[in-house]
């Protein structure tokens, strides 16, 4: 095989992996997200890669000779994210452990060292591929030497070069030396962008002639703005020498070389000017991986799910599926195991279907366990050998029915409410919910970095599960598993499950959570999967109508913001956006949001060139328009169910930090209602025949709790009186006297700083929302303390609980565990107003789930001819007979209002009608 070394950027694979993976922590709270992620492209990387040649390459962190040539090098970029900086003393000790060998420079960038290396490599006819996502590196790619965007698969050589910037990569330093690089903090040419630049070097050739010839530039029309260029690079030609040197890669760097053969533990290091071509490729190999050191690291950081890519064993202690009796029941054993079934007082079981969505499954197998050893396995659905002997579906359910609807025998199992759905698809509707082992992770660290079956089992049990996909492979579906792997399969689930409860339950009584596991979680688990089973009624012609609507509107602001623009290009493309906007437009940049490939085009930065420009407010428009229509309009006809005509979304229980609920496969959580279009998206979900929705919705719910939480005097008697808090607050702190004289803008400015005191926000955000001086911002924030000072101390105690537990805790104990405190800045602040809000928000969470399942218990035990069909935070929607709506509203606005018993009113505002926007009035 022909001589290949991959050298990898280190540094562009961390920040990759922060930002591509969702925050975890392990169980004490310690943040892995980025390592999770490193770990697992590097094992990926190493997995498929056709060479054994596969180098790290490592910033050092520290200043290097560009800071010499100029100080204020890097001097824009953000400090390392607290909670990433943690993690940073790890990921060469990854990479070492995997047997790859590191190298770093002090003095020198990674990308001096990859240049170095691959130039050298290029002259021993060495093929050099570099990973990385970077940009700057593009002006490396020649003979032997390519890139590979690991991350997006996509291999980079001289046409992909000459596609992006318009030049070969011989002259991308060129092209990067007039545009500069804010991240960097590389001047660059002022008001050029990368297809002017190109332009300018492809007229030129280099940096030094293009000084020397820029009175030529006005001579060639295809510039824009070619006066200004002109003057432009008189006035920066040192600033543009400067770039050039910036930008340029230093490809002599005294790169040294660890001897690992010579010496084990590397001390001895060569200058790869003294290797010969052939001990300089044997010096880049990979090593044996360190399986001990591997081990340590994925045990540290809690990295179980990772054990099978690294093909290592566990530890000797680890339990082995094998050490366990898995049995499959076949026709002839149903009869005596269905006897022993019935002895139990509580056993564990698990589903095997052939889709996830329960409208499609069909049950192929389901798993029992209620013993430490063993477990069983019931085949229903399987192909092949076997087959025959498998028990009919309808023998299963008329056996474990009487079983399964018997709520004085406990059921147990992992993510409980998708097997509870699935049975109640076909008339069986499971009593006697004991304990999910989801839920009760959840409860327990709502942070940690996964709840699922096979992250607990090695947390917890030490133990490696064989996975799905591991065991389906290419096959349609888990039918065409073979029984006596599905027997292992389906037993490790429900005997994990049954197994893993024993090690939680100590926790959740120690945590003090058990009363909120069984008295919310777990019965709402039951709840949430009959409101997903029932689905909303959705108008499909409507949203066609609105549709139709939104793609007239887009298609005439697409004409209006070309005629802005003064060109025609694509509104969705960013970058083109970018250009339009800041290169031919000339919108000011100054205190615009910047990213690494330049001037952000998002929601907030055309909220701020708005009043610079009239192409601002045409594309908040637009973005508006077509965000509705993509997201809603089309996407929702797409997600109503044929079988039923309603659409099903899910609700997930173990999601979110503050124990609220979230909707997915549709989210249904985030319809815009502040516009008109928004609130016609709400016109689509509608009743059926005979019936109407009601909307029941907490009135200023986290308002209340705030008032119960903090025992101000004065915000519980402004309750208490029924008077408007929001025109209160306004009168109080604007200083305006009497309700009437409170206009409708001065009340907007009480309910955003009554809402903003709960969310933590300070007077900059406050300055921002309300568009007024940070002056006088920070006057309305301590005119609101002065007036509820039991406010302030309040939300000092929630700060100074959170630094001693290490938690907050809601009304219902309820915990948000903050683990941050320790840290400074922008970490800290976010830890504190996590804090803050904490016990509000899930107070609010726990209380409207407690409502749902007061309110189902009544529908259910009295047959009532109402169903709740949606949750949205503070809201619940149900649909009833319209000749049951008086006695329904009566029962829901009881049921929710007396909920809990505050020290102050807890409010329900109701409304009912047609349509789910109707019923609000």
């Amino acid at each position: 095989m022909p001589h290949k070394v991959y050298l990898v950027d280190g540094s562009g694979y961390i920040f990759r992996a922060f930002f591509a993976v969702s925050p975890l922590t392990t169980r004490d709270g310690y943040p892995t997200n980025a390592l999770f992620g490193f770990f697992r492209m590097l094992v990926k990387l190493l997995n498929t890669s056709d060479s054994q040649h596969v180098v790290m390459v490592f910033d050092t962190g520290e200043k290097n000779f560009r800071h010499a040539l100029y100080d204020k090098y890097k001097a824009n970029r953000p400090e390392c994210p607290p909670e990433l900086a943690k993690q940073m003393p790890y990921f060469r000790d990854i990479s070492r452990a995997l047997g790859m060998l590191v190298l770093e420079q002090p003095g020198y960038e990674a990308d001096d060292i990859l240049a170095t290396l691959a130039h050298r490599l290029r002259a021993a006819d060495i093929e050099t591929v570099i990973i990385t996502g970077d940009k700057d590196m593009m002006q490396l790619v020649g003979d032997k030497i390519s890139i590979w965007d690991a991350m997006k698969d996509q291999r980079i050589g001289r046409a992909e070069v000459l596609e992006k910037f318009g030049v070969a990569p011989e002259k991308v330093g060129e092209v990067l030396a007039l545009i500069g690089d804010t991240s960097d903090n590389v001047p660059g040419l002022k008001g050029v962008g990368p297809k002017t630049a190109a332009q300018l070097i492809d007229l030129f050739g280099d940096i030094e002639n293009l000084i020397a010839s820029a009175h030529k530039i006005e001579e060639n029309a295809g510039i824009r703005n070619r006066k200004k260029i002109v003057e432009q690079i008189e006035a920066d030609k040192d600033q543009i020498r400067l770039s050039r040197k910036l930008v340029a890669l230093d490809d002599h760097t005294p790169v040294e070389i660890p001897q690992m053969a010579e010496c084990k533990n590397g001390s001895v290091k060569l200058p790869i000017t003294q290797l010969s071509d052939e001990q300089l490729f044997s010096a880049l190999s990979r090593r044996e991986p360190d399986s001990q050191h591997l081990r340590e690291l994925v045990d540290r950081f809690e990295f179980g799910s990772l054990m099978k890519g690294l093909n290592l064993a566990g530890p000797a202690s680890t339990p082995k599926a094998s050490s366990y009796d898995y049995k499959t029941i076949w026709r002839e054993d149903f009869g005596s195991f269905l006897g022993e079934l019935k002895k139990q007082k509580s056993f564990a079981f698990d589903l095997e279907t052939t889709s996830l969505n329960f409208l499609e499954a069909e049950i192929v197998g389901i798993s029992f366990c209620w013993e430490d050893e063993v477990a069983y396995y019931i085949p229903i659905g399987h192909v092949g050998d076997g087959k025959e002997r498998q028990l009919e579906l309808k023998s299963l359910f008329a056996g474990i029915t009487p079983i399964m609807t018997d709520s004085s025998i406990g059921k147990i199992g992992q993510n409980l409410k998708f097997d509870t759905t699935i049975l109640g698809q076909h008339g069986i509707e499971v009593e006697g919910v004991e304990f999910d082992t989801m839920l009760a992770s959840y409860l327990i660290n709502s942070a940690r970095r996964s709840h699922n079956l096979s992250v607990l089992a090695l947390d917890y049990l030490g133990r490696t599960l064989i996975e799905y996909e591991e065991i389906v492979g290419e096959q349609p579906h888990f039918g065409y598993v073979p029984i006596d792997r599905a027997t292992e399969y389906g037993g490790q689930d429900a005997h994990c499950a049954w197994l893993i409860r024993k090690k939680l339950y100590p926790q959740l009584e120690q945590a003090e959570l058990l009363p909120i596991f069984n008295d919310i979680e777990v019965p709402l688990l039951c709840v949430l999967s009959r409101l997903e089973r029932k689905g909303i009624k959705v108008n499909k012609d409507l949203l066609a109508n609105l549709s139709d609507q939104a793609a007239q509107r887009l298609a005439t602001l697409e004409v209006e913001i070309h005629e802005l623009a003064g060109c025609s290009f694509n509104i969705n493309s960013p970058k083109q956006l970018s250009e339009v906007l800041f290169d031919k437009l000339l919108i000011p940049t100054k205190g615009l949001k910047k990213t690494k490939s330049g001037i952000s085009t998002d929601s907030s930065v055309l909220e701020q060139i708005e009043p610079h420009h009239p192409i601002g407010s045409k594309l908040l428009e637009y973005r508006s328009i077509h965000k509705l229509k993509s997201t809603y309009h089309d996407a929702l006809v797409e997600q109503v169910a044929p079988q039923t005509g309603r659409v099903h979304s899910r609700f997930n229980q173990a999601v979110t930090g503050t124990g609220r609920l979230s909707s997915s496969d549709p989210n249904l959580q985030n319809i815009p209602i502040r516009t008109a279009e928004g609130r016609r998206i709400r016109e689509a979900f509608i009743a059926e025949a005979g019936k109407l929705l009601i909307v029941a919705d907490y009135s200023q719910i986290e308002l209340r709790l705030l008032a119960h939480l903090s025992s101000d005097p004065a915000l519980i008697e402004a309750f208490r009186s029924g008077e408007d808090i929001h025109t209160k607050t306004t009168r109080e702190i604007l200083g305006a006297i009497g309700t009437e004289r409170v206009t409708p803008e001065q009340r907007r400015i009480g309910k955003t700083i009554n809402f903003g005191i709960i969310y933590g926000m300070g007077a900059f955000r406050l300055s921002r929302e309300l568009g007024i001086p940070m002056k006088v911002a920070q006057a309305y924030i301590d005119g609101y303390f002065g007036r509820y000072a039991k406010v302030r101390g309040y939300f000092e105690r929630v700060q100074q609980e959170a630094q001693s537990k290490g938690f907050v805790t809601t009304l219902f104990g309820r915990r948000r565990n903050i683990s941050e405190m320790d840290t400074s800045g922008r970490d800290r602040d976010f830890a504190m107003r996590a804090a803050m809000n904490a016990p509000i928000q899930g107070s609010a969470a726990d209380l409207i789930k407690l409502a749902m399942v007061k309110i189902d218990r009544i529908i259910r035990g009295e047959c009532l001819p109402f169903e709740l069909v949606l949750q949205v935070h503070d809201e619940l929607v149900f649909e009833c007979d319209e000749s049951f709506r008086e006695e329904a509203v009566k029962i829901i606005k009881r049921e929710m209002e007396g909920a809990i018993k505050l020290e102050v009113p807890l409010v329900v505002d109701v409304g009912w009608g047609l349509n789910w926007q109707a019923a609000h009035g």
